[in-house]
């Protein structure tokens, strides 16, 4: 269950250096901030849904956050291992844990590349707006991580800024979906979108599609909203 303690290789990408928010510093007010932008509680009941998870199973967040998934799912399943890059997220979700008597996630510092599970097969994954973090190379690794935690049979569900737009449009979707970021959530929101698109490693809806698929996937449903939204609910083979 433990997080490996040895350093990775020094050729392996490094998560901790990714060039986007200081998530430490922004805890307290992540959630806030998420609500104005996102439907948070409706997106935690269609996962669970798809998941179908059922009192005997085990679950794994990858970039918990706040917790707020995590919590959710903890009250449906045996455990939830919940990790995240971020100590400072993870102390904020340790403590919201514990004020609402939940003792059946293990929060861990971990990552796409770093983390190893020790406890047996997985029921479930899930990942929300982290992947992009990763440049694709190591966004194919990283599924490979995934698959290789999960029982046959096992589902996944991932969720992350991918772009499905077209490129031939780019200048009048991104301008587009900045304005409605600052409508809905502010100049602050509006400028960390601003720097996730110039910085950070967001893809193509159909360069997704092709990595989920080769790490051993079958998508069972695929969504995309706004062109820069993607949710892909699979299953392993």
């Amino acid at each position: 269950m433990q997080e490996d303690r040895l350093p990775p290789p020094e050729w392996c990408y490094h998560e901790p250096d990714h060039p986007g928010m200081d998530f430490d510093a922004i805890a307290p007010s992540y959630d806030r901030n998420m609500q104005r932008f996102r439907d948070i509680q409706g997106e935690i009941e269609e996962i669970l849904s798809f998941l179908e998870i059922k009192p005997h199973h085990s679950l794994l967040e990858i970039g918990t956050g706040t917790g707020e998934f995590a919590l959710a799912a903890a009250r449906r399943c045996a455990r939830v291992y919940a990790i995240d890059i971020s100590p400072g997220m993870l102390q904020y979700a340790r403590e919201k844990s514990q004020g609402q008597g939940i003792s059946n996630i293990s929060f861990l510092v971990g990552g796409f590349l770093t983390y190893h599970h020790h406890d047996g097969p997985l029921d479930a994954i899930v990942s929300q707006i982290a992947m992009h973090h990763l440049p694709d190379f190591w966004k194919q690794i990283a599924l490979l991580n995934i698959a290789s935690m999960l029982r046959p049979g096992g589902r996944l569900c991932l969720r992350d800024i991918v772009y499905s737009f077209d490129p031939g449009d780019y200048e009048r979707q991104i301008e587009r979906f900045i304005s409605k970021t600052m409508e809905k959530a502010g100049p602050g929101f509006a400028q960390s979108m601003t720097s996730h698109i110039n910085k950070e490693f967001s893809t193509m809806d159909w360069i997704m599609r092709g990595l989920i698929e080769r790490a051993g996937f079958v998508i069972e449903r695929e969504e995309q909203k706004e062109g820069f939204l993607g949710l892909y609910l699979c299953k392993k083979i």
